[in-house]
């Protein structure tokens, strides 16, 4: 379990990549109307929507129902990840960074979805008639977290197991 001062830099990594999610949200939302779209590179627009789906807008068509399963199920698995984080050895930092984007990244999308019913999706990748949906920083954050996990079961936590049998 990590130690005193390692439980402050955890809050402050969480803090941190929260803070700029709901931040660079909170900018599009003020300064863009909603479908609204802005060219910054030639594969990257600023486009406002409002996701009340789960990812790449599954599930959007479903009603308000489903807005409180999924603050239910985000939370839970937010309290899952929080867990997990306890567990994690104090040597283990691979592991413990790979948790701790999921869970920044689950932070940031159930603030808005509790408090706005949707989560404000904008970043949005483009080359010629290629067009990838719409997500978010919070997006990010889990994608990374997701794919650092992903490389330390595989890599890591399978040369441990390797090393015991040995």
């Amino acid at each position: 379990m990590p130690n005193k001062m390692s439980f402050f830099r955890i809050l402050i990594f969480i803090l941190f990549f929260v803070s700029l999610d709901q931040a660079t949200k909170f900018m599009v939302s003020t300064n863009l109307s909603y479908g609204e779209s802005i060219n910054l590179l030639p594969f990257l627009d600023l486009t406002l929507i409002h996701n009340t789906g789960i990812a790449f807008s599954f599930l959007s068509e479903e009603g308000p129902g489903l807005r409180w399963l999924l603050v239910f199920l985000i939370f839970s698995i937010i309290c899952y990840l929080l867990y997990l984080i306890t567990k994690v050895k104090d040597g283990n930092k691979f592991e413990l960074f790979s948790l701790l984007f999921i869970l920044s990244g689950g932070i940031g999308n159930l603030i808005d979805r509790f408090f706005l019913g949707y989560v404000i999706d904008f970043i949005h990748l483009n080359y010629q008639e290629y067009s990838f949906y719409l997500f978010n920083l919070a997006d990010s954050w889990i994608t990374i977290g997701v794919t650092l996990y992903i490389i330390y079961i595989f890599f890591f936590e399978k040369q441990k197991h390797a090393n015991k049998t040995s």
